[in-house]
């Protein structure tokens, strides 16, 4: 155990098992820790200090040398019972032994040097041990043990041999530690086991390992990935060999399958050109006669379709009228019913003013009464006030007793005489005269607090029954309101039923029109089709045919990959729907000049060549579910892709509107946007609407007429549904009713929850008053009780005092004429003091009415304004609800005359109908005659446009396989001509006019295909073939092309592979050699990693298990008590067990008789001790042999500090366990073994006193 400490130039004391350091603030108490902590190896700057230096005792020189060992403990306290101060001032050869030639330079080295010197006792082999640290002149430490000079590692390995842990500091808590200890991290206390456990002592060790294991790891997986790399090359070199040969077999074997397709192609070429040209001069003999006929009926036509459209305008001219006078119609309604609202809101107004007016009565007539009363109370008090004065004044007349100046100096002669009488009974009566005084002031002051409270409750009262007449009338007119909404609502949804009952059926006749009329409509699109629109498609044949280079419009390139997109993809080309394909722009050129020349009009032209596409956004193809770019649902020939950029852009296909608002508008994205029915949101976030389009369906001349029928029936319906309909803001005039009513219920909610709540505060007040009345009344009576009591014990003492006085005064009383002394005191003196105590009484309650008075007055005045207000409200509301009668006679009238000038102008507009109707019904007529004519014509001219196309078609195509043969290099079997004949491009045919209509002619010209002289010898084929030129032949001979070109386009073949196959080997083989070096390096590091993380984390975990075992021993020992006998809980866990050095440890306490929390949510008390459980469940782990708290119970009331020292008692008592407590609790110190005071005279002193010896004699 640590004996003593020995200092020069500090502070510190002996000790014992316990012992308890005390002292006042400023003393220099924690002076010792510091000695402690410097003599045992503690750095400077845990000791409050920067510098070693700062550590010495600044006292002056001479001091120094007159009170040599000042601050000084002493080895023993024998006899420390006789002379403490002896004790504390002893010299240095007392204080020290063996280290003489330190003390000698005290005066030579003055503060300039210190030393401190640890007495420890080795209890085992009972041999004494002393650690000297001293500070030189330098400011440097020097280490000695039992007087020999050493290194501080030896200093600091004997000290780890007693277990004391300098880098741990176990054997010291310093002040404030504790605090820091209960609010540290789950980190820092793990670091601390591992400090305490020796496992840190390993970290550096445990980092190279981990740094070798590490750096070894990634050179293996290195030297592995190169390995991999090697022999993946050696395998590919392999390969490739066998690939290089099986190549050549493949191209021979592709080469002769492209030339059996390509001739097998070439004569079905030629086969269709043949029927192709055979069809045309068949039909040419039909179609001057046809052209004829058609034109007849044209002319005829034409005039029947201007008398329709005339009859037409005048049905629109007259149905605008209707339209006008209805829109006027439509409105006049809403100001009715706007007069009508006015109108219900100026009758409630008046109600509400009238029911409020009479309420206002009926408060007025109670206030009123209650002024009445307090006039009266007024009058009473005042008469009072005077009778009183009178009877003052003439009571002062009957007083008639005068004294001279000898009987006056003779009456305060005897008044000193009789004072010196009954002196005893004079005090108790002055007491209990006081007492009196004091308990009737109370008890007025009580009865002037009951008579205000009483007054409080009579107006709370009065103002409770107001408010129980408004509350009846809010919640009456609360049911009323009530009522008028849901009548409002009842209305309304009515309104709303009627509304989509209307609007359904509505839709379903417009559906039923729309249909109708798209169907009439696709009846007469072939009728309707504009001469215009057959020459462009006959032009676009004849470039075609002039031009090779012309690949036709955008429309007929490209086809939608679901028939659903059909409309969205023709809504996103537009105008360039009909914009025409070339490859160059010298041939968009040459069609242009043609087309002038042959004045056919106007086209656009789209060069594939030199068009600006901007680039698609790739960003769209994912942007939202249900939205793709259009480029992406059409299919196309790849060499038309720019002009289908070009058109398409990076507009959007939407599924839905929601989809599309949702790009444009939510995600705020500026690109072009349509819908499925052709809906488009263009890029500025404009919206037009869609079109619906169907497949072509021809009808027969029974069902058109049937048509047109059904859509003169439809209209008619739909004129009924809508002269049916409410008018336009009927539902807004209702929503509008129930916002008005909704606000009015809203305000007498507000006014009925307003008048309860007050209500409620008036009640509660009105109890709580009541209950305070009552406390008074209370209050009076025990007064009137205590004060009875005072007077009966008052007279008894008066009775005394009065004999004493009236022997006194005995002749005095006779010679004045008075029955005895006091008759004259209360005639002359008292008298008067009475009166003016009852006038000031009467005074204040005469004020007291006139304030009541004034205050009830200003209510009367407030109730006769409302009524006022209310009667002025009232009168403003009649008025406007008389002007609201003459207004609502003037709109009615109005009105009626607009629906009979509606119902005169529908009589015109019904006459305007049926002759339109009568006219389309001619022009119906006379389209059925040339409707046979014409079709016979258009289906002879498409026939000879189809074939002449083909025919264009099948020569393009055979000049492009002999190209194709030309350029590849195609050995074709040929009978007739080269195809080194062949043009690079192909020769324009003759031109020929589209059409003749001379009256010799009138025929279709045949294109004529060039062959340029070639002629291919088909015999190789064989019958099948010849005979098959369907789609699934051209497929099988593709599929044996296909084949093999898939076979030799998966082949990657390298005539360098052989050569190169050697290197890969020798290469392969030195890596595997270096790889397995790598491995080994691996594995010996790995398992020097183990070894050092194993070792480290066996010392940490049996320090943690030692300490987790001890704390809940230890706090339940520390907080046990007489309410919890069994004390608190404290436990500890591992946030990571696999490394726990790494990771935290988490500390929970819980206080007896407590719920579970947090650290950070206990109570400063609780926080320390449970600090102090850690602490000492610490300390127990390789305990040092002696603890050094220093006011570690600062935070702790006098209940924990009392446990604290039974604790530190009953560990000490157990002979393994010393303890020095600095404290300032007297709970704490009273408890130890010894006391070492500390005090300030000049500097530190110390005072010690053996605790021991007083608890041996019983003290």
């Amino acid at each position: 155990m640590l004996d003593r400490i020995e200092v020069k130039n500090f502070k510190s004391g002996p000790f014992h098992s316990f012992t308890a350091v005390i002292g006042p603030n400023g003393a220099g108490k924690s002076n010792l820790m510091d000695a402690i902590s410097f003599v045992l190896g503690v750095r400077s700057a845990s000791l409050r200090s920067t510098a070693l230096k700062d550590l010495i005792y600044r006292s002056g020189r001479k001091a120094s040398r007159d009170k040599k060992g000042k601050g000084k403990a002493v080895e023993g306290t024998e006899d420390q019972d006789e002379d403490e101060h002896d004790d504390s001032e002893a010299g240095d050869d007392d204080a020290h032994d063996g280290v003489e030639d330190q003390g000698d330079d005290d005066g030579i080295d003055g503060e300039r040097t210190a030393w401190v010197m640890a007495i420890y006792v080795d209890q085992e082999e009972q041999k004494e041990w002393r650690f000297q640290r001293s500070i030189s002149v330098s400011g440097t430490s020097e280490y000695r043990i039992n007087g020999k000079a050493v290194s501080y590692k030896r200093y600091n390995e004997q000290l780890e041999a007693f277990n004391i842990l300098v880098k741990a500091k176990n054997f010291l808590v310093f002040q404030g530690d504790v605090e820091a200890v209960a609010s540290q991290s789950p980190k820092d206390l793990s670091r601390l086991v591992d400090q305490i456990s020796g496992s840190l002592d390993l970290k550096e060790e445990y980092d190279r390992c981990a740094t070798a294991l590490a750096k070894a790891t990634e050179q293996s997986v290195a030297q592995h990935a190169r390995r991999k790399g090697v022999n993946s090359e050696v395998k590919q070199y392999q390969l490739m060999k066998t690939e290089a040969e099986r190549w050549q077999s493949l191209q021979t074997q592709r080469a002769d399958a492209v030339v059996h397709h390509v001739v097998w192609k070439l004569l079905h070429i030629h086969e269709g050109i043949q029927q192709n040209e055979e069809a045309i001069e068949k039909t040419n003999e039909q179609l001057v006669e046809l052209r004829e006929e058609n034109e007849q009926v044209e002319e005829t036509m034409r005039k029947a379709r201007k008398e329709v459209n005339k009859a037409m305008k005048e049905v629109k001219q007259q149905d605008k009228l209707v339209k006008e006078k209805e829109k006027q119609l439509e409105n006049a309604r809403p100001e009715l019913d706007g007069i009508d609202t006015k109108r219900q809101h100026a009758l409630t107004q008046v109600e509400k003013a009238e029911t409020n007016s009479k309420s206002q009565e009926v408060d007025l007539a109670k206030e009123q009464k209650k002024l009445d009363g307090l006039h009266k109370d007024l009058e009473r008090a005042q008469h009072e006030v005077e009778q009183h004065r009178a009877e003052q004044k003439k009571a002062a007349q009957e007083k008639g007793i005068s004294l001279s100046s000898e009987d006056l100096a003779e009456y305060n002669k005897l008044k000193t005489q009789a004072s010196t009488k009954a002196v005893s009974d004079r005090e108790a009566l002055s007491r209990l005269v006081n007492d009196e005084k004091t308990k009737s002031d109370t008890q007025a002051s009580v009865q002037d607090q009951l008579e205000s409270t009483q007054r409080k409750i009579d107006t709370l009262e009065a103002e409770e029954a107001t408010l129980i007449r408004r509350r009846d009338s809010a919640e009456g007119k609360e049911k009323e309101v009530l009522a008028n909404l849901q009548e409002n609502k009842a209305k309304l949804d009515e309104l709303r039923k009627r509304k989509a009952q209307i609007a359904q059926t509505e839709e379903e006749y417009n559906e039923k029109l729309a249909r109708t009329l798209q169907d009439l409509q696709q009846a007469g699109a072939e009728k309707q089709e504009k001469e215009s629109e057959i020459r462009f498609r006959e032009t676009l044949q004849s470039l075609k045919r002039t031009f090779p280079g012309v690949r036709g419009r955008i429309i007929d390139l490209c086809k939608p990959t679901h028939q659903k997109y059909g409309v969205a993809v023709t809504t996103v080309l537009g105008r360039n729907i009909d914009s025409v394909v070339v490859d160059t722009e010298k041939t968009a050129i040459s069609c242009i000049e043609y087309m002038r020349q042959q004045r056919l009009g106007q086209a656009t032209f789209v060069p594939i060549e030199t068009v600006q596409v901007k680039p698609i956004n790739d960003k769209y193809r994912t942007f939202a579910k249900g939205a793709r770019l259009a480029i992406d649902v059409i299919t196309f020939d790849p060499a038309v892709e720019k002009a289908m950029e070009f058109a398409c852009g990076n507009a959007l296909v939407c599924e839905t509107m929601q989809i599309a608002k949702h790009v444009c508008y939510d995600r705020g994205q500026e690109v072009k946007a349509v819908t499925l029915d052709g809906t488009v949101i263009h890029r500025s976030g404009t919206i037009t609407g869609g079109t619906t389009h169907q497949g072509g369906r021809h009808f027969e001349a029974q069902e058109v007429e049937a048509l047109r029928r059904r859509e003169s029936e439809l209209r008619g319906k739909l004129a009924e549904v809508f002269k049916s309909r409410p008018r336009a803001n009927a539902e807004e005039q209702l929503l509008a009713e129930e916002t008005q009513i909704k606000t009015e219920l809203q305000i007498v909610k507000d006014d009925l929850s307003s008048t309860n709540s007050r209500l409620k505060g008036n009640q509660d007040e009105l109890a709580a008053l009541r209950k305070r009345a009552a406390g008074f009344e209370k209050t009076i009576s025990a007064l009137e009780t205590e004060l009875s009591k005072l007077r009966k014990q008052a007279s008894v003492h008066r009775e005394v005092i009065e004999r004493e006085e009236d022997a006194i005064f005995a002749d005095f009383c006779e010679r004045i004429g008075v029955n005895d002394i006091r008759e004259y005191e209360q005639k002359q003196l008292r008298s008067a003091q009475a009166d003016n105590a009852q006038l000031l009484k009467l005074d204040t309650h005469v004020a007291r009415l006139n304030n009541q008075i004034r205050f009830q007055t200003e209510q009367v005045d407030a109730i006769k304004d409302r009524l006022q207000r209310l009667g002025a409200v009232a009168d403003k509301h009649r008025k406007a609800l008389e002007q609201c009668d003459l207004d609502q006679d003037a709109k009615q009238k109005e009105i009626a005359a607009l629906e009979q000038e509606i119902k005169d102008l529908r009589l015109v507009l019904e006459q305007l109908e049926t002759t339109h109707r009568e006219k389309v019904d001619a022009l119906e007529t006379i389209r059925k005659d040339g409707s046979k004519a014409s079709k016979q014509l258009d289906k002879a001219l498409k026939e000879i446009a189809a074939c002449n196309d083909e025919i264009e078609r099948l020569s393009s195509e055979r000049f492009t396989l002999y190209r194709r043969c030309k350029l590849e290099e195609i050995e074709l079997p040929l009978t007739k001509g080269r195809l080194e004949d062949i043009p690079m491009e192909e020769a324009a045919a003759p031109v020929a006019p589209m059409d003749v209509d001379g009256p010799e002619s009138g025929t279709q010209t045949v294109f004529q295909a060039n062959d340029y002289g070639v002629e291919v010898d088909f015999d190789e084929l064989d019958e099948d073939e010849q005979e098959d030129g369907s789609e699934a032949m051209e497929e099988r001979l593709l599929d044996s092309v296909n084949r093999l070109q898939g076979e030799i386009d998966k082949m990657s073949v390298n005539l360098k592979a052989i050569e190169r196959l050697g290197d890969s080997e020798a290469r392969f083989k030195e890596i595997d050699e270096e790889f397995d070096q790598a491995r080994e390096e691996t594995r010996k590091a790995k398992d020097a990693f183990n070894a050092v993380k194993k070792k480290r984390c066996d010392l940490f975990n049996k320090a943690f298990k030692h300490i987790e075992d001890r704390i809940d021993e230890v706090y339940k020992d520390l907080t046990k008590g007489t309410a919890s006998p069994q004390g608190g809980v404290a436990y500890l866990s591992l946030e990571e067990p696999e490394e726990p050095y790494l990771h935290g440890i988490k500390y929970h306490a819980m206080p007896p008789l407590k719920r579970f929390r947090d650290m950070d949510q206990l109570s400063g008390g609780e926080k320390t001790m449970a600090a102090l459980a850690l602490l000492f469940a610490i300390h127990s782990f390789q305990p040092s042999p002696f603890f050094v708290l220093d006011e570690v119970d600062g935070a702790l009331d006098n209940t924990n500090v009392g446990r604290v020292a039974r604790y530190v008692n009953k560990r000490t008592e157990q002979g393994d366990f010393q303890c020095i407590v600095i404290t300032h609790k007297q709970l704490m110190f009273e408890s130890s073994s010894a006391l070492v005071g500390i005090y300030r005279e000049a500097g530190s002193k110390t005072l010690t006193l053996d605790l021991t010896k007083y608890a041996e004699n019983g003290v």
